[in-house]
Order: C-alpha cells, then structure tokens, then sequence
C-alpha cells in the first residue's frame, strides 16, 4: 500500500498531537530549575506565598524578565477562581497549552516552507517528521520555559513573514518578535540577525522596516513597565542581565567551556548517529543557505552563544526548528547529485529505530524526579496532621536546596532528623505512626521498636539485584517509608 505524500504527512501531525498530549501528562517536573524558580516561585512572590529573601539570586539582581512570572500569576489566580488548587494539575495545563500552541505554529510554518523547499516527497516527508517527531521535540515543546515560549513567537514572527508582506503583517512580525526577546533576551540575536537579512540581503524598504520595530521597541517599554511593576522599582531588566552575567561574569560560577562546547554538548546529547547527521546536514545547509533568513538569524545566535563561557544545550531550543530546517535542506541538497550508498541507508534505517526507542522514553519520562516526589507527598500524604521526618534535609528544599513554595502539601509537618537519631525521637515524642524520607535507596539503620513500610521509591526493587552497581552508595535517589510503631 502507497501512502501519498499528504496521508503521510496529515498522519505525522496527527501522531505528534497525540505525542505532544501524552508527552504534557507524563512530563511531571522542569528540565532545568530556572523552569521552576524563575516562573513559578517568582509568580507566587507576587501571590504572597513565598518571601523575596527565599528566591534565587536573581531575584535581588533584578535581572530576569516578568512577563512570563506575570502570565503564571495570572493564571494561578484565575485556576483558584475556578476551584483548581492542585499544583499538578495547574503545570500539566501549562505544559498542555505550551505544546499545543508549538505543535500549532510549527505545523502552519511547515505548510508554507514544505511547498517552497522540499518538492521531493521522500524529503518533505522527512522534514516534517523531523519537525515534530524527532526525539526531543516533543518534551522540549511542552516546557512552560523561557525558552519554549521564546521559541513560539520567533516561529510566529517567521510564520507571518512567510505569509504576505502587508503594514499589518510586518507590525505584527515586531510584536512577535518584541514578545520573544521578553520571554528569553538571548532570542534578541536571532532577531537582530533577521532584520540584518531583511535590510541588506531582501534589501526590504526601510519604510516596513520601520512599521515593524515600532511596535517592537513599544513592546519592550510594556517589558520595562512589567519590570518596574514586578520589582517594585524602576527596572531595566535586560541591561541587569547583560551586567551580571556578561560584565559581573556571574554566569561563570555555574561552569565555564570552551569555544567548541556545543559542538560536542549537541553530537552527544542529541544521541549519535542522529545527532551527527543533523550536523554534518546543518554544516552543509548553511553553506548552500548563506543567503536565507534563517541563516541569518541562526549563526550569529549560535556565535554569540560560543563567545559566552558558560554554556547549556537548552540555550539553544529556541532555535530549534531553524536548525532541523538548515540541516534537512542540506542532507537534500547533498544528495541530490549523489547516489544514497547502501551502508547510509543502513545508518539511516538505524537512526530511525534509535530515535523510535528514544521518542517514546522521552514520552512518559517524568522531566525531575525531587518534583515527582513532590506529587507523591501532595497526592498520599496530605492528609490531616501528617508528620513527615527527614534525615538529611527539609522535603521543600529538595530542589537544588532552594525553597520552594508552588508545589507545598499545606498537611504535611517536616522535621530533620539524623537517620540515626530517628528511633529515639519517635520514642521520645510517643510516636505511633508517621512516614520517613530518606535520600538513599534503602534505610539501613535498624528500628527495634518500628515496623518500615517502603511507599514510594524512584526506582523499582529489582534494580538492587544488578551485582554490579553498589545502588545504596551510587545511586541519587530518594525514598519514603510508612513507619508504625510494633505492637507487643
């Protein structure tokens, strides 16, 4: 049976939707804690939950931008309104409407770049699938991060560039792109580089230019308002940025890497073989591209990016689908005058089954297992009076020992106590019935006068079987007991 090259490409959309849903459900948690506590905590700041003396330092530096804190505070108190309280509920929701409103610009900007680059059905296949079906976009495009959202309006303003160049289009392209620089000021690259190509390569008239970074610098003077309204002062946020982590060199102290780094972060996060064909793609397309926008706006971004010594791969998501299109249009163009050899259909048939095995891992993987735990605790313990006992640390200061506020179980009352110390507490406080959480994978100290009832655990019993791997000492895990005194 021959699938035509639209089936194919509507049942694409339809299996990534579906992905994209069940991909927001199970991904419990952040990919990095400036997901949390630059959104989240900052949002319940401004609903009194949390104290400023509390927040990450970036909070006294004033340098993080307030919109998005602002639209989670807004919709926090507008899910209290309807009688949504469970946090868990609030950030799937966050990550739902994130991923659908991705998997929506993404699949519109496919149909107006397919038509134009990919007349061979087998590539425009591949382009498509890649867009939405290549391993990590799917979790990366649920996240209520910086970056994602940042991402969604630099494809928007792309999406209406792509669509007819009217005043009104080009206003439109500044406010997208105004938004994007407010979601995440590093995206301001990308589209400084693209009005650059606008000016001297598409040679556009000044005059559009002009309606379209109006509306954008007015944008930015929205961001100083929310700025100024968030800390509670005059605030210009993106130069606060620029001086700490690019003057101060704050950034530093959370690692330095070479120049080169992305290059080795990407080939091996990105998974091999996978990984080193959208290179060695990206290498070619950017040279048979030099003259597109896309381009334009990429390079100078990834540049700007290698300049700064400390580096993440997640600093490059919001230019995430620039680079799947520069890399798909160079395997093209590579192999439009070159027969495809039978060794690399192999490799390519066996980058399809490696990304397969690792779309659906990243589908029901929980993104931060302490968060996971969070849910636990909120879901079973939150009953009346629960008393909660810790041996290293107070549960709320689990993630990256900060404090954290959205996801606290009001019913749960946190003591630490040495493992060591546990039984002659519990005997001493008359103790029947509490529960013990404990950072390692079993709790080895002995409780004579104390029944342990393993409830929840990261990892599965089982694994204590493998010989090879001392699993109490390597691995981070943590892990939380039902205690109950023995009856005699």
């Amino acid at each position: 049976m021959i699938i035509s090259k639209e089936n194919f490409q509507k049942n694409i959309k339809i299996a990534s939707l579906v992905l994209f849903v069940i991909t927001a459900f199970f991904s419990v948690g952040h990919l990095q804690s400036d997901e949390h506590f630059q959104i989240l905590e900052f949002a319940q700041y401004k609903l009194g939950k949390i104290s400023a003396a509390d927040l990450p330092w970036e909070f006294g530096e004033k340098m993080r931008p307030s919109l998005q804190p602002w639209i989670a505070y807004s919709a926090i108190k507008f899910f209290h309104l309807l009688g949504i309280e469970n946090p868990f509920v609030i950030t799937f929701i966050f990550r739902l409407l994130s991923g659908l409103l991705l998997w929506t610009v993404i699949t519109r900007l496919n149909g107006l770049i397919i038509p134009r680059y990919f007349k061979d059905t087998k590539w425009s296949n591949l382009f498509c699938a890649a867009t939405l079906l290549l391993w990590y976009i799917p979790f990366t495009s649920v996240r209520f991060s910086s970056e994602n959202i940042s991402a969604l309006f630099l494809l928007l303003g792309f999406l209406t560039l792509y669509r007819k160049e009217t005043n009104l289009n080009f206003a439109l392209i500044g406010i997208f792109w105004g938004l994007s620089f407010l979601f995440r000021y590093q995206t301001g690259i990308a589209v400084f580089g693209a009005y650059v190509f606008l000016l001297f390569i598409e040679r556009t008239p000044i005059s559009k230019l002009i309606i379209s970074i109006v509306p954008l610098f007015l944008i930015l003077l929205f961001g100083t308002y929310l700025d100024t309204l968030f800390y509670d002062e005059f605030t210009i946020a993106p130069y606060n940025y620029l001086k700490a982590n690019i003057f101060d060199d704050k950034a530093s102290n959370f690692g330095t890497s070479p120049f080169f780094a992305y290059l080795y972060l990407f080939l091996g996060k990105a998974i091999p073989p996978i990984s080193l064909l959208l290179f060695l793609g990206f290498i070619s397309g950017t040279i048979k591209l030099k003259k597109h926008i896309l381009v334009w706006a990429i390079i100078p971004f990834i540049l700007i990016h290698s300049l700064v010594a400390h580096k993440e791969v997640r600093f490059l998501f919001p230019v995430n689908y620039l680079f799947i299109f520069i890399s798909i249009v160079g395997l093209m163009k590579y192999f439009e005058t070159r027969e495809i050899k039978n060794w690399q259909k192999k490799l390519f048939k066996f980058s399809i089954y490696v990304n397969v095995i690792l779309l659906l891992i990243m589908t029901i993987k929980p993104m931060n297992g302490t968060v996971k735990l969070f849910s636990f605790a909120y879901h079973n313990l939150n009953s009346e009076n629960t008393y909660l006992i810790s041996t290293k640390r107070p549960l709320y200061t689990m993630l990256v020992n900060l404090q954290t506020s959205f996801y606290t179980a009001e019913n749960i009352r946190n003591e630490v106590i040495k493992p060591e110390g546990v039984e002659n507490h519990l005997i001493h406080n008359n103790i029947n019935e509490c529960y013990l959480l404990h950072e390692k994978f079993d709790f080895q100290e002995k409780l004579e006068n104390y029944n342990l009832e393993k409830v929840y655990s990261e990892y599965p019993e089982w694994i204590k079987n493998i010989q090879a791997v001392d699993w109490q000492k390597k691995l981070r895990t943590k892990t939380i007991y039902k205690v109950t005194k023995k009856v005699e």
